[in-house]
């Protein structure tokens, strides 16, 4: 699978993005992560985490304490004012969506982490939506990675290892995989049907910017952050296959 179209703007023209997306160099690997905006300085939070996915996909709880010792390095705490030290230990947050192709594009491994979503798709039709599938489901607090230890206590490699799918893509005829984060997906399954042609159909940036605006005005998205990256199978397979 190869990236072929990513699009992102921020919930409001010249404010923060804090989300992230990143390919690696490897084909067939990407990370998305929506960094949650009432955290101390969640971009930052959400661009190591994509780094750390695209260098190693086994996300187990080593992975993580590595991940937040890095973010945790950026800061000089002692010499923050009393209100800034009180947002940085409460820690940041975000989201970690990443695939993983295999090299004979048989199948990618999913591993979602909170509300942003990986959508399957075959000849425009909706195969699978991980890790959420109805709309309601982004009604509810999502459990997130955080820099904060304590916060990260929730997590085990085995809750970590729970968050991660297989999914067979060898018999889909046309797969895509979109990955999106959680104002899009909301907005997708409330009419996956229809909406996901909307997504497939988009071709530039300008197009995008301009779906995702109409749609806030219209009040059928909510207005946040949003990405969206559209991934295809490659049409040559690798010499060793």
């Amino acid at each position: 699978m190869r990236v072929t179209r990513q699009f992102s703007i921020p919930k409001r023209p010249g404010e923060a993005n804090e989300d992230r997306a990143l390919s690696s160099v490897a084909p067939g690997i990407l990370a998305v992560s929506d960094g949650a905006s009432v955290s101390f300085d969640p971009g930052t939070w959400a661009q190591i985490l994509v780094e750390h996915f695209t260098a190693d996909q086994n996300v187990t709880v080593e992975w993580l304490t590595s991940a937040a010792n890095e973010y945790r390095a950026k800061y000089d705490r002692e010499n923050m004012e009393w209100m800034l030290q009180a947002a940085f230990d409460r820690g940041s947050f975000a989201t970690l969506l990443g695939i993983a192709t295999t090299p004979d594009q048989r199948s990618i491994k999913v591993t979602a982490v909170g509300d942003s979503l990986c959508v399957v798709a075959d000849s425009q039709q909706l195969v699978a939506s991980i890790p959420l599938l109805d709309p309601s489901d982004f009604e509810k607090s999502p459990t997130l990675l955080s820099t904060s230890y304590a916060e990260n206590q929730v997590w085990t490699d085995e809750t970590l290892d729970d968050c991660k799918r297989d999914i067979d893509i060898a018999g889909l005829s046309d797969p895509k995989v979109l990955l999106m984060t959680d104002a899009i997906g909301k907005w997708l399954l409330e009419d996956r049907d229809d909406r996901l042609n909307v997504l497939l159909g988009l071709n530039s940036e300008e197009e995008f910017s301009q779906f995702v605006e109409l749609e806030r005005t219209e009040q059928r998205m909510r207005r946040d952050d949003s990405t969206l990256v559209i991934l295809e199978r490659a049409r040559e397979l690798p010499a060793d296959h």
